[in-house]
């Protein structure tokens, strides 16, 4: 299973999630001093499951979805989380 499939498989099996974006930003990191390997990733994830919940609490989900990965086949997970309204007002569609 590629790492794509596996993310998504985890952060599913963890969160009811109504959309998702990963964004692969490796290519940017390789010729860092310091790129040991492992994928930089950014992620877009909007979920039911952030109803109620801070940032930190939001994080702390996915991450504990994806804890096994970080810093093994996932160097780097900077992400941006939203609940399905907020995604709405975000981009100006309320009226979903």
């Amino acid at each position: 299973m590629n790492l794509y499939n596996e993310i998504e498989k985890r952060l599913h099996e963890q969160l009811d999630i109504d959309q998702m974006d990963i964004k692969d930003d490796t290519g940017r990191h390789i010729h860092h001093k310091n790129f040991d390997g492992g994928a930089h990733l950014s992620a877009v994830i909007i979920s039911s499951s952030f109803e109620g919940l801070n940032l930190l609490e939001r994080h702390k989900k996915v991450y504990e979805a994806l804890h096994d990965m970080i810093k093994r086949e996932i160097h780097a997970f900077s992400m941006k989380t939203y609940t399905l309204e907020e995604w709405n007002n975000l981009k100006g569609n309320s009226d979903r």
